[in-house]
């Protein structure tokens, strides 16, 4: 009989041995991947944040830059505010101002009132909101269908006691007031006042706008409350900086209360001092001429022209005329001044070319990222935020009849409106 050749026999086996294996640890890879891909996040606030950080193709090969954008628009409620609505819920929650049963309240020209009114629930809250009857119309729809309360009240000054974020205040205070009154009414049974579904007559509009079993009112303050920079500075911020690796070169955006744009570019700015970041402002706000001049005013109020209400911009929820304490955070490196001409038009460039839907913010953003690439110059990577979609500018940025009574229907075949040809 031949003699078996063992030393082929065991190489042969050990081979085998490791491609058993390979084949196991392989298998067991895509098992952990598959299984990360379909965890389960805890309830609606954990789907906050987290966003994907797109290229925005079109505009990245029309500069020569890798410009980024924050896809906001992907959150629970639809905008970047839903952010903000979560963290100064949470906070007010742990200290005590805020109670489950309790009722938000805000003045807002929709978007962060749309996500106090989707956040608040998920904490066994309710929201009552004070808008301008100027908003766009879809935004208060939207507000009441997820089951808070609206108030559309005429644009005034901030000075002015009607003005809807002091209304708003008011409304917190009167929530607790009541709430009060309830708790000592309920206390002392001995005192017989005339009263509907548990209110005396004078508290009948109260009564209407808050239901019986409130615990409180709160009033969010998303201009002065700096839990809407804390929001930013310790999600928004990091999640840019772990998307990009670091490598970045420039933030720019625009601002409303100001705590996208402070919470994005202190963080940046704490991590790299390089990171140039940059302001972009639409009509009729002062923010560009405090960041560049240093002088808070607008070219209208300087010349005494300024109306009490005047139309100043197709966009909402950014632009001011006064610092607040989240602007006040931020760190900048310089400003941009955009139209509103150049929003509307961009808008029309990003459905075209990349399928993006935005809205008016979000449109301003990307001029602002294009003027910071023609500043830059090509080779740098610049991220912007896309707060929105289009689909709550429906009757106004996005509605030709309306762009055509102020002269902003679009006309531009590419971004020549920027100087690019």
């Amino acid at each position: 009989m031949a003699p078996v050749n063992m030393t082929g026999a065991v190489v042969a086996a050990a081979a085998l041995l490791m491609l058993s294996s390979y084949s196991f640890f392989r298998l067991a890879e895509k098992k952990k991947k598959r299984k990360d891909k379909l965890s389960m996040r805890n309830g609606l606030v954990d789907a906050i944040g987290n966003t994907p950080l797109i290229r925005i193709n079109s505009l990245s090969e029309a500069t020569g830059c890798e410009i980024l954008g924050k896809c906001e628009f992907l959150n629970p409620g639809g905008s970047v505010k839903d952010r903000v609505a979560l963290k100064i819920i949470q906070e007010a929650l742990e200290s005590g101002k805020l109670f489950p049963g309790g009722i938000v309240t805000e003045g807002s020209a929709g978007s962060t009132a749309i996500s106090l009114a989707t956040v608040a629930p998920a904490y066994g809250c309710k929201c009552h909101v004070v808008l301008p009857d100027d908003a766009a119309i879809e935004k208060s729809q939207i507000i009441e269908a997820l089951g808070a309360t609206v108030e559309r009240v005429r644009p005034v000054s901030i000075t002015h006691k009607d003005h809807y974020v002091n209304i708003a205040r008011r409304r917190a205070d009167e929530a607790n007031e009541l709430a009060s009154k309830r708790r000592l009414g309920s206390e002392t049974n001995g005192i017989h006042q005339e009263k509907t579904n548990g209110c005396t007559v004078e508290e009948e509009k109260e009564c209407f706008l808050f239901s019986d079993s409130v615990t409180g009112g709160f009033f969010a303050d998303q201009f002065e409350n700096l839990a809407n920079y804390r929001a930013h500075y310790e999600g928004t911020g990091p999640e840019i900086w772990h998307q990009t690796q670091g490598n970045i070169d420039a933030f720019v955006a625009a601002a409303g209360t100001g705590g996208t744009l402070a919470g994005v570019s202190r963080f940046l700015q704490d991590k790299n001092e390089r990171v140039k970041c940059f302001l972009i402002d639409p009509p009729g706000s002062g923010l560009y001429n405090k960041v560049t001049r240093g002088v808070m005013y607008t070219r209208e109020e300087a010349e005494g022209r300024r109306l009490k209400n005047p139309f100043d911009t197709i966009t909402e929820g950014i632009g001011i005329n006064r610092l607040t304490k989240n602007f006040l955070m931020a760190k900048l490196d310089g400003g941009f001044r955009g139209t509103d001409k150049e929003a509307v038009e961009m808008s029309r460039f990003l459905l075209k070319n990349d399928g993006l839907f935005v809205g008016s913010s979000s449109a301003m953003n990307c001029v602002g990222a294009v003027r910071v690439a023609q500043t830059l110059g090509p080779g740098h990577t610049i991220v912007t935020i896309l707060c929105d979609s289009g689909m709550r500018h429906l009757s106004k940025f996005h509605d030709p009849k309306y762009l055509d009574r102020y002269g902003l229907s679009p006309t531009a075949i590419g971004l020549e409106f920027l100087g690019i040809k």
